[in-house]
C-alpha cells in the first residue's frame, strides 16, 4: 500500500510497502478504501517540527472514501457505503458527546499522529494521505455522504469547512456589524462564507498573500493585507457610525495573528478562534483582555456534533461550499510529496490541494 509518511522535520517520503490496515479486535472498526485525502494545514505541524510525532507515521486526517469491509459490532454502515469522516474518532456516548462537543470526547482518537514515545498509545491512528484507513468507533465517528455532496464537498466538511462555520457562528454575528477574518487558507475563506451565510455584511479579510486575498475578494470580503487592516476597519466604521470590528474570526494559530486580532477587535467584541496554536503563552495579557472587556472562544471544532445539521443545510441547498473557490489543486496520491512540499512553501496558487489514489 502507498501512502505519504512523515520521515523527519521538513521531509516526507512516498512509501510503497505499506501495510493495509485490518478490523482489530475491538470489532468497532470499519476499513475505508479512500477516493480522496486533504492535506490540511495542521498537518505541517509535525512537519516544521512544533508538533513531535513518529517518524513513519501515515500523514493527513481528512478523507472521504468506500468502506470495504466492516467489523461485526458496526450496526450503521455496510460494505459499499460512501461516507466521510471527521478528523478524530468520537464514541458518541461520553458526556461530551451528549452536548455538542465531540472533539473533547472522552475516547478520541485523532488520525494522522502516532505517539513517538509511546508506541501503544490508544489516541494514535494512521493518517488518510495513503489507500485505506482503519476507522475505529465507526458508527458514531462516520457519516454517509448524501449523492447530493460531492467527493470534494465532502473533504471540505470533514475538517475545514466545518471549522469555519463553527468560528463563524461563534463570533455572534449580527445584522449591521463588521467582521474580520485573519488567515485566508481553507478554514478562514470557510469562515467568510459562513459568515455571510449567517448574516454579515462587512467581512474584512486579512492575509499576506495576494492569492489568497484574491480567493477571499470572490467570496465577497474586503481584502487586507495586515498592515492594512487597521485603516480599513477605521474607515468602514467611520462611515457606519460604529466603533470597530464588532468580532474577529482567527484562523491562523501564530502569535502574530492573535496580536493582530486583539488590536483589531473592538471594546467588548469577540475574537473567535480556530488556529491551531502551539505557543506557550497568548500574545496578550489578562490585563490586557479585561481592559478591553473582550470575550476570547477558542477549541477543536466539534465537527462530529456540527456534521448533521450542516449535512441538512446543504442537501437542501440553503448552504453551499465554495470547493470551486477553496480546492486549488488535486493530484494523485504519487505526486502527492511533492504536493506537500508546495504547499507547505506556500507555493504560488496553492492553496487546498486533495490527493487522488485512485489514479496511478
Amino acid at each position: 500500500m502507498k501512502g505519504i509518511v512523515f520521515h523527519d522535520v521538513e521531509q516526507v517520503r512516498l512509501a510503497t510497502d505499506l501495510p493495509e490496515p485490518e478490523i482489530e479486535s475491538a470489532s468497532n472498526d470499519v476499513i475505508v478504501k479512500i477516493h480522496r485525502a486533504g492535506i490540511c494545514g495542521s498537518d505541517l505541524h509535525p512537519f516544521h517540527g512544533k508538533e513531535a510525532i513518529k517518524p513513519g507515521t501515515i500523514l493527513g486526517h481528512e478523507f472521504v472514501g468506500e468502506i470495504v469491509d466492516v467489523g461485526s459490532q458496526v450496526d450503521s454502515f455496510r460494505t459499499g457505503d460512501v461516507v466521510l469522516s471527521p478528523f478524530t474518532t468520537s464514541c458518541g456516548d461520553c458526556y461530551f458527546c451528549r452536548h455538542q462537543l465531540s472533539s473533547r470526547c472522552e475516547n478520541w482518537k485523532l488520525f494522522g499522529y502516532l505517539d513517538p514515545d509511546d508506541t501503544h498509545n490508544p489516541r494514535c491512528l494512521q493518517g488518510a494521505q495513503t489507500e485505506y484507513i482503519r476507522v475505529t468507533q465507526a458508527d458514531s465517528t462516520l457519516l454517509k455522504l448524501p449523492e447530493s455532496i460531492s467527493l470534494d464537498q465532502g473533504i471540505l466538511l470533514g475538517d475545514n469547512f466545518t471549522t469555519g462555520f463553527y468560528c463563524a457562528s461563534r463570533a455572534e454575528i449580527v445584522d449591521g456589524g463588521i467582521y474580520v477574518v485573519i488567515g485566508c487558507g481553507a478554514v478562514g475563506l470557510s469562515a467568510i462564507a459562513a459568515a455571510k451565510f449567517l448574516g454579515a455584511k462587512q467581512v474584512v479579510a486579512v492575509d499576506f498573500v495576494p492569492f489568497r486575498r484574491q480567493k477571499a475578494e470572490q467570496l465577497g470580503a474586503t481584502a487586507a493585507t495586515p498592515d492594512q487592516a487597521e485603516s480599513i476597519i477605521a474607515d468602514l466604521a467611520a462611515t457606519t457610525g460604529q466603533i470597530g470590528a464588532d468580532a474577529v474570526m482567527e484562523a491562523v494559530g501564530h502569535p502574530s495573528a492573535q496580536e493582530l486580532a486583539f488590536r483589531l477587535v473592538r471594546p467588548g467584541g469577540i475574537i473567535s478562534s480556530v488556529g491551531v496554536h502551539t505557543a506557550a503563552n497568548f500574545s496578550f495579557s489578562p490585563e490586557d483582555s479585561y481592559n478591553k472587556n473582550i470575550t476570547y472562544k477558542s477549541g477543536r471544532c466539534p465537527v462530529r456534533s456540527l456534521l448533521p445539521d450542516l449535512l441538512s443545510l446543504i442537501d437542501s441547498d440553503r448552504l453551499q461550499i465554495p470547493d470551486e473557490i477553496m480546492i486549488s489543486h488535486e493530484v494523485p496520491l504519487s505526486e502527492g510529496c511533492q504536493a506537500f512540499l508546495n504547499f507547505a512553501d506556500r507555493a504560488d496558487g496553492y492553496l487546498k490541494v486533495l490527493l487522488n489514489p485512485l489514479e496511478s
